[in-house]
């Protein structure tokens, strides 16, 4: 079964009838008016008698057997000042009707509506039921088909559906009765060639009772849910059951652009919770680890993570070239734990544009009194100084890096180091003890973090080098552990 699929049973004549819903089997009745080659539906007045004000109208076939899982196709129109709407065709003589006022939340539904003679009366809606929740996208690692994050949700078998992207918030008016909830990739192009590689349908629409009778007015909230094609529908279900007893989770959502505002998709994102890098205890140097990457439309999804060891967080993001190599790259706002605590929804973070990296050069020497470090000596002076201290005092191994990124390096003082790849612009320069043992010890002292690191704040430039001639390093002393 392919979406898209739709019989119509095109009519056309010179005269048209006026419809209605009058009868309790839900037939439309009606005069016979010359309106050319348009065939005039009917009027809609809202619960209060007002006339209905550019109301969606839809109509679709009756749904078949197969129809359990997909989207029906329908044709639409909207009402006019007079609450009047209609068609220059229709489906076949039996077929659903659908109003929906989305400005006062009203709704009208005839499951089967058939044309017939009689005298026209107005279609009133009702409250509607309101139906929300979140959709995400697992992202399969190396999927046949790159889905994107636009999706179809509907009530299989009826014309109520809505377009949507994935991790946005979304509310559906649904008539009172017994549904189901469905939802699918939006593109049929893309449904297709689901179809074609030989992913089954139940796994293409995915669908979930919303267990008993909605009422009118009722506001059902359920979810998120989730699609992806690695999971069979029961085990949807089961997944959402689990849920109710489980904490709803969070997620990060953000942007990223490259350049000239435009959204950039394949976008490497890491999250950064190890502000400073202390977990930093093994090897030279620590880099970036891809945790997801940007769709289409640049964008990205991450759960919120169950632990933040500072008081914040924050996403790198890095663009390769057809040669593997870093061309862009750049960072989001830091992210306050106090803005995670209790969330249960999606919070947006901001839109980053990426820009071209920085390296940064640079040495670390001793202090070994307050004159060596005096920053108001001459640059000769000063150079002569770190010279005189690397050569009186031992190697000790320091780690250096960027706060809130994936650069940090390890290395011994008076000797040159080099980072690459870096998010040009601001940043904060964190330096501090090489010994991971020195580090432990300094924290379980519960030291404040100006004992434990020195910052210097940097601009790096962008597709340039920053050569910072020295930095210094005081290390900390058991009297300042006591």
């Amino acid at each position: 079964m392919r979406l898209g699929k739709i019989y119509l049973g095109l009519f056309s004549a010179l005269c048209a009838c006026m419809f209605a819903c009058t009868s309790e089997n839900g037939e439309l009745t009606g005069t016979v008016t010359d309106t050319g080659n348009t065939i005039a539906m009917g009027v809609v007045t809202r619960s209060d008698g007002s006339p209905a004000v550019s109301a969606l109208v839809r109509i679709a076939r009756e749904p078949e057997a197969g129809d359990t899982l997909s989207k029906l196709e329908f044709i639409e129109t909207k009402t006019d000042s007079q609450g009047v709407f209609s068609f220059d065709s229709v489906l076949v003589d039996t077929f659903q009707l659908a109003v929906i006022d989305a400005e006062y939340n009203e709704i009208s539904y005839k499951p089967r509506a058939i044309r017939n003679s009689g005298v026209m009366d107005s279609i009133k809606l009702e409250k509607a039921a309101v139906f929300s929740s979140i959709l995400y996208y697992e992202n399969v690692t190396e999927p046949s088909v790159a889905v994107g994050s636009h999706f179809e949700v509907f009530m299989p078998g009826t014309p109520f559906s809505q377009s949507v992207f994935a991790g946005d918030s979304f509310s559906m008016l649904i008539p009172a009765g017994e549904w189901w909830f469905g939802f699918c990739p939006g593109d049929p192009q893309i449904v297709a060639r689901l179809t074609d590689s030989g992913v089954a349908d139940s796994l293409i629409y995915r669908t979930w009772n919303m267990n008993g009778k909605v009422k009118s007015g009722d506001t059902l909230s359920k979810g998120p849910f989730i699609w992806s094609p690695m999971m069979e529908v029961d085990s949807l279900i089961k997944l959402e059951e689990q849920k109710k007893k489980e904490k709803k989770p969070a997620y990060l959502s953000g942007a990223v652009n490259c350049k000239d505002n435009k959204p950039c998709a394949g976008v490497q994102v890491q999250m950064i919770t190890d502000l400073y890098g202390f977990d930093f205890v093994v090897g030279d140097s620590v880099g970036f680890v891809e945790q997801t990457v940007t769709d289409s439309s640049g964008r990205w999804f991450m759960p919120v993570p169950k632990l933040i060891p500072h008081d914040s967080l924050r996403m790198e993001y890095r663009m390769l070239n057809k040669q593997g190599e870093v061309a862009l790259a750049g960072l989001s706002r830091y992210v306050r734990a106090s803005e995670l605590k209790n969330l249960k929804d999606t919070l947006l973070i901001d839109t980053t544009e990426l820009v071209k990296t920085s390296v940064l050069i640079s040495k670390v020497a001793l202090v070994v009194d307050i004159e060596t470090a005096d920053s108001t000596r001459s640059g000769e002076q000063s150079n002569r100084n770190q010279t005189d201290n690397c050569e009186m005092n031992s190697l000790n191994s320091v780690v250096v890096g960027l706060k809130g990124t994936s650069h940090f390096v390890r290395d011994v003082t008076c000797h040159e180091f080099n980072i690459k790849d870096l998010p040009a612009g601001s940043q904060d320069l964190v330096l501090y003890s090489g010994d991971p043992k020195v580090v432990q010890t300094l924290r379980d002292a519960k030291m404040d973090l100006d004992s434990i690191v020195t910052i210097t704040h940097v601009q790096l430039p962008k597709a340039d080098t920053l050569k910072q001639q020295w930095m210094t390093y005081e290390p900390p002393t058991l009297q300042s552990v006591k």
